[in-house]
């Protein structure tokens, strides 16, 4: 199974470690009549692909919803005008008033044809923003084999496990939230693969900002845990317990200042250390946007 479109990744050869473009949502404002005729396109041309079509009066929600499906693996959302929008001077009804427009797809799932490509041509690019996007990291092995999250700013760290390596790790909860977990599970893989996202908001004008923008995203420190075997030769035994407490999910943050020092100085110690790279995270968005949009052609 193909876990990466073509034009959606780069591979860090030397460190062994797939960055990816997971997730995007792309925004825009456009009028009620151009909405309409987005959907009479949809249900001309391309209504054996429509998997739901509802409409939501949920403050938090969109009010007109699609979720097109291309096949068991591939599908994407859009909607249109936000329940908790303002309507203003001549409402939804007036031809004139533009809404946002919201479309949500994983570049690796889903190729930019079809209905997709006739939306992101029909809209000029300078009308989108990019307003979130979740980078991907594949590390090639298991996630028993991983600890670490040693960040100050990362207070919220909770441990998901159904027993073995079948677990998922949160880092926060909003922003910048980031997510570990079993990628040959999730997916059905035949090997070894961890992956970790990094949800991102970035509310990024394409018409203005794109080619001076580099993304950056706050990376953790992750170990591979093979040195630990090295820990059993320590004379300080609370110590050994204290490191395999944080590689089981135990928040390092929770340790008492001095433990928690020595329990840092130990995995900074190491050269097991994991070395993500924002420049490849910078390169694959940047890749990722142009096949999107069709910039290189």
């Amino acid at each position: 199974m193909a876990l990466y479109s073509e034009f959606n990744y780069i591979t860090d050869s030397r460190n062994n470690l797939t960055y990816t473009v997971d997730m995007i949502r792309l925004k825009c404002f456009i009028t009620f009549e151009k909405f309409s005729y987005l959907e009479f396109i949809l249900k001309t041309c391309y209504n054996s692909f429509i998997d739901k079509d509802y409409v939501s009066t949920a403050f938090s929600d969109f009010r007109y919803n699609y979720t097109i499906k291309i096949n068991d693996n591939s599908s994407f959302w859009f909607g249109y005008f936000p329940n908790s929008e303002k309507i203003n001077k001549g409402g939804v009804s007036n031809p004139n008033t533009p809404h946002n427009f919201t479309i949500e797809f994983n570049p690796n799932k889903v190729k930019i044809a079809g209905f997709l490509k006739f939306v992101i041509d029909y809209i000029p690019f300078y009308s989108w923003e990019i307003k979130s996007c979740d980078i991907a990291i594949d590390i090639p092995t298991n996630i028993l084999n991983i600890c670490g999250f040693d960040k100050k700013r990362y207070k919220d760290i909770r441990v998901f496990t159904c027993g073995g390596d079948n677990k998922t790790i949160y880092i926060g909860r909003t922003q910048n939230r980031i997510k570990i977990y079993n990628k040959k599970i999730e997916s059905g893989l035949d090997y070894d693969l961890t992956r970790l996202e990094v949800s991102t908001k970035l509310d990024l004008k394409l018409s203005t900002y794109l080619n001076f923008f580099n993304l950056v995203v706050p990376l953790p420190d992750l170990f591979l845990n093979d040195y630990l075997v090295d820990i059993f030769n320590l004379s300080d035994k609370t110590l050994v317990a204290l490191v395999f407490a944080v590689n089981n999910g135990y928040n390092i943050n929770d340790l008492p200042r001095v433990q928690k020092e020595k329990v840092r100085n130990l995995f900074h110690s190491s050269d097991e250390r994991i070395p993500f790279d924002n420049c490849f995270v910078n390169s694959v968005f940047h890749k990722c946007v142009d096949y999107i949009f069709h910039l290189k052609d």
